[in-house]
């Protein structure tokens, strides 16, 4: 096993190894100091040997010159050269010497030889009458001079001390290879002396330091066993007592590593069992779980269907007698409460629905070209016979600045906006509702533009317990007989959809002084397109022939239904009660437009949509799929069979004209009610 953790010391050393070794470093500095100072002495060396060695030739230059001078006095006396030149000659062998000069006193030049001449630009001092001295220096040569002074012996006839006579001087020129040599040969010398010293001690440090840095080398190697995961290593004390120390210290950690690495795994493992117990109690859960949303997807799947399929007949054939003009008023009431009660009825089943798709994450949002001002219209067409019905003023007001379309899910709005309308509606008794749309504040997304929805009443308000727990499920405020008429759903699920939209539903209220909700969404503008819709409650009837329409049903008194509805606007209405009868009759009677239904005995309307799109002749027949089953994935199966539109159950007469409308292109005289 692996170590977890080691203490600084042993981290450092083995994630950050060093480019040399401790004695490799240690030899390096120590020759580099030992090179460093033999260089030094042997410099030092030589220019204490070369000042030496400089006095002494200069004190040779001046006994060389001295000893000329005294050679030359009879040449000057006698103002010829001959009688010296045998001097100048023997001056000239003497090493170094590389030119002589003799001068008379006025500065003649009487006999030079050598390269005495190559410096006679050189300004020198007059001779002194005293002895040879050095008159000039240049980086090549000395430069001597010496008087030359005739001696008078002494005469009894004389009556002073004879005095010397000053003839002139003569100039020697000392060249300056032999310092030159000498002080090479001194410093080399004491550097090959100083050298050798250092090899000397450099071996010797590096004997010292082998013998000094070995146990520091175990140490380590100890350390990389034991960070590739040896547990028996251990480390041998030896060297010097602060290596002993260090050893048993690293020892002493491995010793508490081992215990703490066996009691963490003995933890590790315990806890390693209780997370696959626990797992397997979670997978079960999670399968039971999923098992019973799956049951109660299934129900709710089949008791929409089964609740839909009578209340298809319920709302249809209520639709159907109120477009009877001889009704007496009492029928034609007895009629309203039929079909308000029907889609009551159908607005609990779909709220149910959509609670139990949100919780499932399955809803989606089919965003599409939406015109506010359409939008608000419908809505207010929907809400204001119940404000009416309740001596309520009913506005709804468009602010300027709000694009013409934009792109949302107009479906899903229209269900928030009824939902928040339905409940100020219900909980006002005088005074006003008001829907306002205007432009919304703050950054928005880009290319988007923020709307904001407000709705507003002057209802009895809600507590401010009451605002804590308004939006959760199967909640109502108020009192009992106004909460009666709901399910407590409409809230929980619009804060769930404006959620989807990227918004959220907010809530300012009082007591006894009215509520506002507003929530805003960012949506992006949209080109305007025409729409056709059916309007108006007119005698039905439309412009050109009779047209034929086949309705495919399996329930007979749904089919009887869409039949009655149809012939009443004019429509000529066939039969099939499965997806093979459907076939049969579209090649007899040739339709314009089928209605299928899309659960039926054998073949399916399904299978039936896909067969005729797959046949040349009824490859481009208008097809609406009608279904109980209402969910976004029924209607994606069948638009995905090749069906042109869906039409959910129970049939709504106005959504059935708009798709009659769009599909067959017609024409209406007078739109039907």
């Amino acid at each position: 096993m692996r170590l977890t953790r080691l203490p600084l010391l042993t981290g450092l050393s083995l994630r950050r190894r060093p480019q040399s070794s401790f004695r490799r470093q240690l030899s390096t500095l120590a020759s580099a100091g030992v090179l460093l100072l033999a260089l030094l002495s042997s410099l030092v060396s030589s220019w204490q040997a070369s000042r030496q060695i400089r006095a002494t030739l200069v004190e040779q230059g001046q006994r060389v010159a001295q000893s000329l001078a005294g050679q030359s006095a009879l040449a000057l006396m006698s103002g010829t050269g001959d009688n010296a030149t045998d001097a100048l000659r023997a001056t000239l062998d003497f090493p170094d010497v590389i030119g002589v000069e003799i001068r008379s006193l006025d500065g003649q030049v009487l006999l030079t030889r050598g390269q005495a001449r190559v410096n006679g630009a050189l300004t020198l001092p007059a001779p002194s009458a005293d002895a040879a001295r050095l008159a000039a220096e240049t980086s090549e040569a000395w430069h001597f001079i010496a008087p030359v002074v005739a001696r008078r012996a002494a005469s009894p006839f004389e009556v002073g001390e004879g005095r010397d006579e000053l003839l002139g001087d003569v100039r020697v020129v000392q060249g300056k290879g032999t310092l030159r040599h000498m002080m090479a040969q001194v410093f080399f010398t004491n550097l090959a002396v100083s050298l050798s010293i250092a090899v000397l001690f450099v071996l010797a440090i590096r004997v010292l330091a082998s013998r000094l840095t070995r146990p520091l080398t175990d140490l380590s190697e100890v350390m990389v066993r034991a960070e590739r995961g040896d547990r028996e290593v251990l480390a041998q004390a030896s060297g010097t007592s602060d290596i002993e120390q260090m050893a048993h210290a690293f020892n002493r950690m491995i010793t508490a590593q081992r215990g703490r690495e066996d009691e963490l795994q003995h933890h590790r493992e315990q806890l390693e069992a209780a997370v696959r117990e626990r797992t397997a109690e979670l997978l079960q859960a999670k399968e039971r779980a999923e098992s019973a949303n799956a049951a109660k997807s299934q129900f709710l799947a089949r008791m929409s269907h089964e609740l839909r399929t009578p209340l298809n007949a319920v709302i249809g054939y209520a639709q159907i007698l109120k477009m009877d003009g001889g009704l007496t008023e009492r029928q034609r009431v007895g009629l309203d409460n039929i079909h308000a009660g029907g889609e009551h009825l159908l607005t609990l089943i779909v709220d149910i629905l959509d609670l139990a798709r949100i919780e499932a994450g399955r809803i989606e949002l089919f965003p599409g070209p939406v015109r506010p001002q359409s939008l608000l219209r419908s809505v207010a067409d929907i809400v204001r016979l119940k404000a009416e019905e309740k001596g309520l003023a009913f506005n709804v007001r468009l602010a300027d600045g709000v694009p013409a379309m934009v792109v949302a899910d107009e479906k899903r709005l229209r269900q928030v906006l009824i939902n928040l309308l339905g409940n100020a509606v219900k909980f006002t008794d005088g005074g006003h509702v008001t829907l306002v749309l205007r432009p919304g504040e703050g950054p928005t997304a880009a290319g988007c533009a923020r709307l904001r929805f407000e709705v507003s009443d002057s209802g009895v308000g809600i507590a401010p317990e009451a605002l804590e727990r308004l939006f959760q499920p199967f909640e109502q405020a108020g009192e009992a007989h106004r909460r009666a008429a709901g399910t407590g759903l409409g809230l929980a699920i619009s804060r769930q959809l404006v959620g989807l939209m990227g918004g959220d539903i907010h809530v300012r209220s009082q007591p006894g002084s009215g509520s506002l909700f507003w929530f805003e969404i960012d949506a992006a503008p949209a080109a305007e397109e025409r729409t056709v819709r059916a309007v108006g409650h007119a005698t039905p009837g439309y412009e050109g022939p009779r047209r034929r329409v086949l309705v495919a049903d399996d329930v007979p008194v749904n089919r009887k239904m869409l039949c009655e509805l149809l012939r009443q606007l004019g429509f000529e209405a066939h039969e099939a009660a499965d997806g093979l009868q459907a076939l049969d009759q579209v090649r007899l009677v040739a339709p314009d437009l089928v209605l299928m239904d899309v659960r039926m005995p054998g073949m399916d309307g399904l299978e039936a949509t896909t067969e005729l799109r797959r046949q040349a002749a009824t490859a481009r027949l208008p097809v609406i799929m009608v279904s109980a089953n209402a969910a976004p994935e029924d209607q994606h199966r069948s638009l995905a069979a090749g069906a042109d539109a869906f039409l959910a159950k129970p049939v709504d007469r106005a959504r059935l004209l708009e798709l009659l409308t769009e599909h067959l292109r017609l024409q209406w005289r007078a739109s039907p009610a």
